[in-house]
């Protein structure tokens, strides 16, 4: 066993969510005679060189006040003794209404936080009845007067935030009561879903209006290698033939690469949520419309708000039309790999601000057994507010028996955006199943398919839709890009196709896009963690790994505006957003096998790698092709719709070695334990 970029350490430390969480605060927390300061609450990004202005006071802020859990390390125990296999406590898991009785913070602090807030001239909006927070709306200058801070404008990420100029304060009569504040800043409009089709940025988004429509350039591959093409003078990684990109694996192909036919349950009667923001209005009939495409049954999907989110109209930076992918993305993904569970959609009123609230609907409420969050931070320089108003209700999670699987992201280890290698914010929590992304051939199990065009990619009776598929290999998704310059000579548009063209870059070209994964500097490594792979300096991210290449990614149907209308149509999109719901529905699965809920699976995940045996394919391009990268010649259409645009050509590798994560034998911080290996894999998870 081994990982890779870790720093080792010789004690373990215990999975109680210990954060190393210290100077991500601009300026010391000092505070005013009779007030506390909140550590940790003014953003990194919130320094003196990027303010550019104040606040205007009149502003409107929506903000959160978290209140810790009564008696948290216990909170803490109760969780892990509940998930892990051969504890006395083992899956009797707390009722939500048991773990309130326990844990919610007292109502008499509940009302101290609302008085205070009234008090500043704050009206209510909601408090959850595990009275994890106390939700309220005000202004700019109520805020500043209420929390003893000054609100400025900065630049940060290429957008202009509000942030605290000092830390956060609170009157000390409230200490202990407060454990951070949400919403002061505007660190929530830096979460993103973690989905890519690999072209980079496209066209601007329309305000208010469908998803911009997107196709994958022809030709492209119905399986991995179906079609190659030859490249003379572009010879890379010891051939000059190249496999052309799959134009989007179907949901048949993606059962069979991680060997779903091979059992019988669907994931029947279990229920798997997703938060997101917004909420597509065609939603319904395009997962419909993909299921019958796609020899799936009809979806059972339902969708709700969480009471108290804030229902301000949308603004400019939260363009509704372009989640719409996400929330498609990940039903067509729980579906294809749980098609007989219910799908229950939670969405926010607006974009991002009110993940915390739906995510803890979900939990309190016990919505379902299993949620899927394809969302998160880049990097872990966030404030100390999401942390706690997220990782305490993973606990509340774990301690009920919900199993919460998170997009590790789709930024590689990071160091492109912070110049050091870092994991990002949700996926590094310890009480979450991160899940990282992989690459993935998929071919026939039998005999060739043979006759089958593009169009077969949508007929329910073609073997695209049809059990018959396996696992060619996988390796760690991190893609490095080098255009391919044609010249007049190339014979792209039918077979044998041949691109007589040259490499723009130096291979491996640039990086452009891959699954998150390192080491954590906010969280310890938890004891489920450690005792598996050994001692590490923090979490180690990910834990498990499926598909998430866009260039060998998952078709997805949606409704589009395209230049000629906006209608239904398929497109191939990648990212750890379509890993996550892959996993969650194979923790479905596993919950209707074990024929009740396995809640939180890391402690059995990891049980499972220390025992060895095949529960596992362990992704591991170092010893499969060594320096002989794995690499797809893709087309794309110029215009994003159609060849009347012109066509472009790039070499994409599948695992770069301009990266510091490389999946290797055994555990590794690209990929985790590997990706789910069939029968199995639910034989080893649900002992």
């Amino acid at each position: 066993m081994r990982t890779t970029t870790r720093t080792l350490r010789a004690a373990a430390v215990t999975t109680g969510a210990a954060l190393l969480f210290a100077a991500l605060a601009a300026s010391p927390a000092v505070a005013a005679p009779g007030r506390n300061a909140l550590p940790g609450s003014q953003p990194s990004w919130a320094n003196a060189k990027a303010l550019r202005s104040a606040a205007p006071a009149s502003d409107t802020v929506d903000l959160r006040v978290y209140l810790p859990w009564r008696n948290q390390a216990l909170a803490e125990q109760t969780a892990l003794a509940v998930s892990t296999p051969g504890s006395p406590s083992y899956r009797h898991y707390l009722s939500a209404q048991d773990f309130r009785k326990q844990f919610a913070p007292a109502q008499s602090s509940v009302v101290a936080v609302q008085q205070f807030l009234r008090s500043a001239g704050f009206s209510i909006v909601d408090t959850p009845s595990n009275n994890r927070y106390v939700s309220a709306e005000g202004t700019v200058a109520e805020a500043q007067n209420a929390f003893g801070v000054t609100l400025g404008e900065y630049d940060a990420f290429g957008t202009t935030l509000r942030a605290p100029e000092s830390a956060v304060t609170i009157p000390a009569s409230l200490a202990g009561i407060v454990e951070s504040v949400a919403g002061l800043d505007q660190g929530a409009s830096l979460i993103a879903p973690n989905n890519t089709n690999g072209n980079g940025n496209g066209p601007n988004q329309v305000h208010g209006a469908s998803s911009t429509g997107f196709r994958a350039g022809q030709p492209c591959s119905l399986w991995y290698g179906e079609k190659t093409v030859a490249m003379p003078n572009a010879p890379a990684y010891g051939t000059s033939t190249k496999p052309i990109a799959p134009c989007g694996y179907t949901p048949a192909q993606v059962r069979g690469l991680y060997g779903l036919d091979s059992v019988t349950a669907t994931g029947a009667g279990q229920t798997v949520a997703f938060v997101g923001a917004t909420a597509s209005p065609t939603i319904v009939q395009d997962v419909t419309e993909y299921s019958s495409l796609h020899n799936l049954p009809a979806p059972k999907i339902t969708q709700i708000v969480a009471p108290g989110v804030y229902k301000l109209p949308d603004t400019p930076k939260q363009t509704p039309g372009a989640f719409y992918g996400e929330e498609t993305l990940d039903a067509e993904a729980i579906h294809s790999t749980a098609p007989g569970a219910s799908l229950l959609y939670v969405a926010s009123a607006n974009a991002r601000q009110d993940f915390d609230a739906s995510v803890n609907h979900v939990v309190n409420g016990h919505l379902a057994s299993i949620l899927s969050i394809s969302y998160g931070f880049l990097g872990e320089a966030v404030p100390q507010g999401f942390i706690n108003s997220l990782n305490n209700t993973f606990i509340q999670a774990a301690a009920t028996g919900i199993g919460v699987f998170v997009s590790s992201g789709d930024s590689g280890d990071e160091v492109g955006n912070f110049g050091s290698p870092q994991v990002d914010f949700y996926a590094d929590s310890p009480w979450v199943t991160a899940v990282g992304g992989s690459s993935a051939a998929v071919v026939p199990s039998g005999a060739a398919a043979s006759g089958l065009t593009y169009g077969a990619l949508d007929d329910p009776t073609s073997a695209l839709n049809q059990n018959g598929w396996k696992r060619s290999f996988e390796v760690g998704w991190q893609t490095a890009l080098d255009p391919v310059k044609p010249t007049a000579t190339d014979h792209i548009t039918s077979a044998p196709y041949e691109l007589d063209g040259t490499f723009a870059l130096p291979l491996p070209g640039s990086f452009n896009g891959g699954g998150g994964g390192g080491v954590s500097k906010v969280f310890a490594e938890p004891s489920y963690q450690a005792a598996a792979v050994g001692s590490a300096s923090g979490r180690l991210v990910p834990d498990i790994s499926a598909l998430a290449d866009p260039n060998t990614g998952l078709l997805v149907g949606q409704t589009q505006a395209f230049s000629n209308g906006t209608y239904y149509d398929e497109y191939r999109i990648g990212g750890t957003s379509v890993a996550a719901p892959l996993t969650a529905g194979m923790a479905a699965v596993a919950n209707q096998i074990a024929g009740a809920p396995l809640g939180f699976l890391n402690p059995r995940i990891y049980g499972a790698y220390t025992a060895g045996g095949s529960a596992y394919y362990d992704v591991d391009q170092a010893d499969l092709f060594g320096s002989a990268l794995p690499s797809v010649l893709r087309v794309n259409y110029v215009n994003n719709e159609n060849a009347a645009g012109g066509l472009s050509y790039s070499l994409r590798t599948e695992e770069t070695p301009n990266q510091t994560l490389h999946s290797t034998k055994g555990y590794d911080t690209a990929t985790g334990v590997g990706t789910p290996n069939g029968a199995s894999f639910f034989a080893a998870i649900t002992k």
